[in-house]
């Protein structure tokens, strides 16, 4: 018996806050997919593709990623998930 699609929706971990949450379901209203890719990220946080590039060889400034392929310009992939959690950290909250 396959699980319901209400089952399969509870049992999907909930994002770290509502503000997180927020995110990711404006980003999926926008139509992105569960997965991203350099240009799309490159749209959301609002820089060139290069400054993603620049930021992987860095080290930081970026979400969790993927890398499909061992090729030095494999292609890469964000989870939509980890991008809505890093926005969310990223936001300085003022009184």
């Amino acid at each position: 018996m396959q699980p319901s699609i209400k089952q399969s929706q509870i049992a999907f971990k909930a994002l770290s806050t509502p503000e997180a949450q927020t995110i990711f379901d404006d980003l999926r209203a926008e139509g992105y997919g569960l997965n991203i890719s350099k240009k799309q990220y490159a749209e959301i946080a609002n820089c060139s593709v290069s400054a993603v590039d620049n930021y992987i060889g860095k080290g930081y400034g970026v979400p969790n990623y993927k890398k499909i392929g061992h090729q030095r310009n494999a292609r890469v992939l964000f989870a939509l998930r980890d991008v809505a959690e890093y926005l969310a950290a990223q936001t300085i909250k003022t009184a």
